[in-house]
């Protein structure tokens, strides 16, 4: 009898759970007339049902799949109409009005009115409801929505305090499930999120937790005409079943693809990308997207309050390096918090900090830099973010910086990042197709909250006037300000663009990795 490990025992045991959830679907799986079930998976269970409950990349990957909003994101970031037919605001710009499209219906057979508009805006905006995204629509950040008023069946109005160019775009994000709208039968009688009906290609049919979650097509979806565009346009659902194994340990999603128990992985470990390339019956898919990994930079920290060390920090940091090591190369240089997906990223942009230690060790010096600890904050969860801390570490001391390692749990780093308790502090921003979310996630005056990194009266006084702006060709100025800025303040470093690499069974066809990140399952098809 040879030992075997706890890793392995472990992987053992993940995949013996993966072919048990399997072989339940096992009568889906006849010739002829079969149901198709496709079987992807996420990292970590869904933390809800209401869409917009949270950003990570799991929940959003299921719910988008099963609520629509009235508007959503193109790939480039540009909004379009979705459950809105029309649009017309207002001459003063403090009313928007849409017309929702005739036909469509929720989950429950139940037809799209305002009256369901209105009643997800109202819990969306109220307090005691757990909505990650209310501050975005409350004043906290620029736009405040005063009401939301159903003028017939057909029309609803928003009011705004003022008047926002960015609006639409900030009710299309993708963290926030597009701004989903759901039938009032969602919730129980004390009000609790049971259920997740919506509008979408495909309907919530079960969710397991700790399991598993499976969604059904929904027979009765109506969908747009125009071509399919990011979250926008038409879809198609074209698989009977959808199915989210929960799969934490990339190792065991690895060996779940390569024996035919998952037909998507929708993020490959880049590390396991090259392994798998190549493999029988199998597709390796990447696209860029507009997802960014960060290094935070504590401006308020004392040792770290001089803009000229913070400059060398970013400067000491071999981007191509982290890209080539951690991501075997895939991905683009990281400059900006604009995206290089991004129709606003230009020549300006694509200007870093660049690498140069004899310059990094006289802006320390400069900055008076006297040698106490600088202690990177990492977690223990994303082995990607750990390995992050461990070569930045490395990419410091070279500089004479007396760097330091903290690795702790996820939900502790994401506390301690909303508090703003770390001075240096690895970081992956999810993909804003709108780079003015990028800006928005961290920037704030002064006597901004905690979690602002970037605390500028002269970068929040140009993010005002982005948000003011509803015209692309009058934004880029104002953007290319805003990176001019970033590279003299240093509030954070940007070391790459991320791009999403898929494992793919060769029997499913229109899947695509795609600048938003999380997996779309419509128009996709699955062959025997």
């Amino acid at each position: 009898m040879f030992p075997v490990s706890r890793s392995r025992l472990r992987r053992r045991t993940m995949l013996s759970l993966i072919a048990a959830l399997v072989a339940t679907a096992a009568p889906l799986a006849r010739p002829a007339t079969a149901e198709t079930l496709l079987r992807t998976m996420v990292s970590s269970d869904i933390r809800g049902l209401m869409p917009g409950t949270s950003p990570d990349v799991a929940t959003g990957a299921v719910l988008q799949q099963i609520y629509e909003g009235l508007v959503a994101w193109r790939a480039d970031g540009t909004v379009a109409p979705m459950l809105a037919e029309t649009i017309e605001t207002s001459a003063d710009g403090r009313t928007v009005t849409f017309t929702l499209r005739q036909g469509v219906t929720f989950h429950n057979g139940q037809p799209l009115t305002s009256r369901e508009v209105v009643w997800t805006w109202q819990r969306f905006l109220d307090p005691k409801q757990p909505w990650q995204c209310r501050t975005n629509f409350d004043g906290t950040r620029q736009i405040k929505i005063t009401g939301v008023e159903a003028l017939d069946a057909q029309r609803v109005a928003f009011h705004l305090a003022e008047p926002s160019g960015v609006f639409l775009s900030m009710m299309a994000r993708s963290d926030c499930d597009s701004t989903g709208i759901a039938h009032p039968d969602s919730v129980d009688a004390e009000g609790r999120w049971v259920k997740a009906i919506g509008t979408g290609p495909f309907m919530l049919e079960e969710w397991r937790k700790g399991q598993y979650v499976q969604l059904a097509r929904f027979a009765g979806y109506a969908s747009r005409s125009e071509p399919t565009d990011g979250l926008s346009g038409a879809k198609r659902a074209g698989l009977d079943r959808v199915r989210f194994t929960l799969i934490p340990d990339p190792s065991t999603a690895r060996v779940a693809l390569q024996s035919g128990n998952l037909d998507v992985w929708p993020e490959v470990d880049p590390t396991m990308a090259a392994e798998l390339r190549g493999a029988p019956g199998l597709k390796i898919l990447d696209a860029p997207t507009a997802g960014l990994n960060a290094i935070l930079i504590q401006s308020r920290d004392p040792v770290l309050a001089d803009a000229r060390v913070r400059q060398a920090i970013a400067i000491a940091i071999d981007t191509d390096g982290l890209r080539e090591g951690l991501y075997a190369g895939y991905g683009r240089p990281g400059t900006s918090l604009v995206a290089s997906t991004s129709r606003n990223y230009g020549p300006v942009q694509q200007q870093g900090f660049g690498h140069d230690l004899d310059k990094a060790r006289r802006l320390l010096r400069e900055g008076g830099y006297a040698g106490r600890p600088v202690v990177i904050t990492t977690n223990s969860q994303f082995g990607l973010m750990k390995d992050t801390g461990i070569l930045l570490q490395a990419m410091l001391q070279a500089i004479g910086i007396k760097a330091e390692v903290e690795t702790i749990e996820f939900g502790a780093q994401l506390d301690r990042y909303f508090k703003g308790r770390y001075q240096l502090m690895v970081w992956n921003v999810t993909p804003y197709l709108d780079p003015i979310f990028s800006f928005d996630r961290f920037v704030g005056g002064p006597d901004a909250s905690p979690d602002k990194v970037w605390r500028s009266e002269a970068a929040n006084n140009l993010l005002a006037r982005l948000f003011a702006l509803d015209n692309a060709a009058a934004r880029q100025p104002v953007f290319d300000d805003l990176h001019r800025l970033f590279l003299n303040d240093a509030p954070l470093s940007i070391w790459i663009n991320r791009a999403t690499i898929s494992g793919v069974s060769a029997k499913v066809q229109g899947f695509e990795p795609w600048a938003g990140l999380k997996p779309r399952f419509w128009n996709v098809t699955l062959g025997q």
